[in-house]
């Protein structure tokens, strides 16, 4: 079958024989608003204007109106909430504006404007704002784009609210906040139409906060974002209070190099890649469901529903195409020090003798690499992998109706995995042109990567693996194969405490570990269970290169490993090890 893929386009071969894309040279300056620390990239693949795009472009979430989150103050003073120190205690990166068109606002990475609509932009998050870190030492700050974020979302969002809530209740803060977002020549009938939607705006803010208050903080770098995946679909897209749960199972955020190359994604294995790009589609418009994509699932009849949101498909092809090419990154001698050769030679001696079942080598760079996940019981805390395992709520609207992953009629009560996937998968059908759009954005970024290792047009094209048009038309308008694409999408129940084991390279700069970020260094890892830390202090950037993890006794977050969720248990790989080979191997998990 030919592909219209396999007439690549003139511009993608322009593209192809101008070479890569100039990388971001280790120890490039970033611009932020880090003060007096020195903020540079480590070389991971990606130009400045990919990183841009990375941080900065919407996926269609929506939190506040955008003019709002500008003119905000903070719940109990006149200070600006956006304020680069208000910013920070969330744990999120501040920035500064631009270069060129990128932010002009000077938002935090990964805090997102949508095109306005009706008069009226949104802030909202993207994918960045979870997944880039930075790693502080001697005056640096590493920045690592894909790695797990500092974040404590739960924390920010509860302080958003309260700060909604002081500015309807303080005359004088909302006088200045009406100048501010109306100008001083606004009528009184404008700032009572403001107040009346800041009202609405914080009833709604206010029920999602509600809705997913844990019963315990997770803390920095940690949120339960199935929960909330579910608690949005399951609740609100379906209109169905009972079916709320508190998102419990906190876990640290993935980092994102080698996504896309996966079989499946997900710290419990659950979400598929592919086929034909699908599964990545179908999970990264799950994603932004949680982070206020704004689904509901209304006029249901026989055979099928209605799915309104504002997730922008098109745009998650584009992210998932930019990090199709991100690297992991690569240990700095310039900036943490030289690591040793003996020392290093060891240590791999100990890994390809220990870990190497579970965790393959691979090469960053290579855009061929393919990576089978390792699926294993490591004896870890189970919270995660049983809360989504076992998840069941009533089907609401949708009951009767035909399921898109099994085409069977839905009853009373249905997984919370499948029901999930049907909105995803509903969002996707909604707009078939920008699913078709996205999937071909997706392809042409797998091409160009491959492109990028000197690979043959000629043996490309007769990659059966690659789908044609008619085959993509086919899978979003109907049919046999669009029902086995939906199968296949569809995330099969994960057993309890089962989790994916993957490739370790970039692994020393993605603190804390464990899925749940339990043990905040590589080297506690290496102790047995009933020696690591029973707390520790989470929320500090300061890297501490020698035990390869952030400082344990700074941060404002006190992580109690005794909480429900938070156990340290399991993984008792490398324990039994001398104190000298753990170093060894610590060495060499450095040059991964």
């Amino acid at each position: 079958m030919t592909s219209i893929r396999t007439l690549l386009p003139l511009a993608l071969l322009l593209s192809a024989c101008a070479g890569p894309p100039t990388p971001i040279p280790s120890g490039t300056p970033v611009p932020d608003a880090a003060g007096p620390l020195k903020v540079v990239n480590l070389d991971q693949g990606w130009d400045e204007q990919t990183q841009l795009a990375f941080w900065f472009s919407t996926q269609g979430s929506r939190i506040v109106p955008y003019r709002w989150f500008l003119a905000l103050e903070q719940a109990d003073s006149d200070a600006p909430f956006r304020s680069d120190a208000n910013i920070e205690r969330f744990g999120y990166l501040p920035a500064r504006p631009g270069p060129g068109r990128w932010n002009p606002d000077g938002l935090p990475i990964g805090f997102t404007k949508t095109a306005e609509q009706a008069g009226q932009a949104w802030m909202g998050l993207s994918c960045a704002a979870c997944h880039t870190t930075q790693l502080n030492i001697k005056g640096v700050g590493l920045r690592i784009d894909g790695g797990p974020a500092m974040a404590d979302f739960n924390l920010f969002f509860g302080e958003l609210v309260a700060a909604l809530a002081a500015t309807r209740d303080d005359p004088a803060k909302f006088a200045r906040f009406a100048q501010r977002v109306l100008g001083e020549a606004a009528s009184a009938a404008q700032q009572q139409a403001l107040r009346e939607a800041l009202v609405k705006q914080l009833a709604d803010s206010s029920a999602r906060l509600t809705l997913n208050k844990p019963g315990h903080p997770p803390g920095h770098a940690r949120l339960d974002a199935f929960g909330n995946i579910f608690n949005e679909v399951l609740v609100v897209a379906l209109n169905e209070p009972a079916n709320a749960r508190p998102p419990d199972a906190p876990v640290s955020y993935p980092f994102l190099w080698d996504t896309p190359q996966h079989d499946v994604v997900q710290w419990n294995g659950s979400a598929p890649n592919g086929p034909f790009g699908l599964g990545e589609l179908t999970r990264n418009v799950g994603e932004v469901l949680g982070v206020f994509g704004g689904l509901r699932v209304s006029d249901c009849g026989k055979d099928s529903c209605s799915y309104p949101n504002h997730v922008d498909i098109r745009q998650l092809g584009e992210l998932e195409g930019w990090v199709r090419s991100l690297w992991s990154p690569q240990w700095s001698a310039q900036y943490l020090g030289p690591l040793d050769a003996a020392m290093r030679q060891r240590g791999q001696q100990i890994y390809q003798a220990q870990c190497l079942g579970c965790h393959a080598s691979i090469e960053r760079t290579d855009p061929f690499r393919r990576v089978t996940a390792q699926l294993r019981d490591v004896g870890s805390d189970p919270a995660m992998a049983t809360a989504a395992a076992m998840r069941v709520a009533k089907t609401g609207p949708l009951q009767g109706t035909l399921s898109l992953p099994t085409l069977q009629r839905y009853g009373a009560e249905a997984g919370g995995g499948p029901l999930t996937v049907q909105g995803a998968v509903g969002v996707l059908l909604g707009d078939k042109d920008a699913t078709l759009a996205a999937l071909l954005s997706q392809f042409d970024a797998q091409l160009r990567d491959e492109l990028r290792g000197g690979a043959s047009v000629a043996s490309m094209a007769a990659d059966a693996r690659r789908p044609s048009a008619q085959m993509l038309a086919q899978a979003l308008g109907g049919g046999s194969s669009a029902h086995a694409a939906n199968r296949a999408a569809a995330p099969a129940p994960a057993p309890n405490a089962i989790y994916k084991a993957r490739p370790l390279n970039g692994i020393w700069a993605t603190a804390p570990y464990l899925h749940n970020g339990s043990v905040p260094t590589l080297w506690e890892l290496l102790q047995p269970p009933a020696q690591r830390m029973r707390s520790f202090q989470v929320g500090s950037r300061a890297f501490d290169a020698q035990r390869v993890g952030f400082d344990t006794q700074q941060g404002p977050y006190r992580f109690d490993t005794t909480l429900p969720g938070n156990g340290n248990g399991g993984h008792a790989y490398g324990t039994a090890l001398s104190e000298s080979q753990k170093r060894d191997l610590l060495e060499y998990l450095k040059s991964l």
